[in-house]
């Protein structure tokens, strides 16, 4: 888990929506939805993936190194993005485990920043490929190094993990599908509305 400090030189870079930046990849928010920790929706349904511009466009780079040495058709598929701080503590209250999420009273996530992703991977016809785990499953199979027998997903996992690396993301050792910035300490939080309304005082 990464320690949140910052020196803040692009903590004014402005967040934009990750399909405006990067429309071939996938977005499927599941705190939109039942499948995640939580087991309920926390985003509302209309909730939409924002990153920082310059972390948004890594997902473009990331995608065309997929294009390049992936099967044909395979794409990046996004499952969170930039994650409010009201949302990261509902989270905490569900799993207030420091090994597995950072206490919101030391910063919280890095999510908040609008820095790190959860992503794997989906073949031509959108189907998710077969990875350690489901999202949000932790334990064993949610380590980033894969230990078990399936040549499958030790090779879609070490292909998502080389297509993030290259991008200028680094991978996080408890969670297969976190991928943060690699300088996220030149951010800091930010706070806007997940809908692209006005966010609420």
């Amino acid at each position: 888990m990464l320690a949140c400090g910052q020196d803040g030189r692009r903590a004014d870079e402005p967040m934009v929506e990750v399909k405006t930046v990067a429309p071939r990849v996938v977005v499927e928010l599941r705190y939109a939805t039942a499948r995640n920790l939580a087991k309920r929706a926390i985003y509302p349904k209309n909730a939409r993936a924002y990153l920082r511009r310059g972390v948004a466009e890594r997902l473009v780079r990331a995608q065309t190194w997929l294009d390049a040495y992936a099967p044909k058709g395979t794409r990046l598929k996004i499952w969170d993005a930039w994650r409010p701080a009201w949302a990261h503590q509902q989270l905490w209250k569900v799993m207030p485990n420091p090994e597995l999420l950072r206490d919101p009273r030391l910063g919280g996530s890095l999510h908040t920043w609008g820095v790190c992703v959860d992503a794997t991977l989906v073949d031509a016809a959108g189907t998710e490929l077969k990875m350690p785990s489901d999202f949000d499953v932790f334990g064993k199979k949610s380590k980033t190094r894969y230990t078990g027998a399936d040549p499958a997903v030790e090779q879609n996992l070490r292909r998502l993990q080389a297509a993030m690396t290259v991008a200028g993301f680094q991978v996080v050792h408890d969670e297969w599908w976190h991928f943060c910035a690699k300088d996220w300490q030149a951010y800091a939080a930010i706070d806007l509305s997940l809908t692209g309304g006005e966010v609420p005082e």
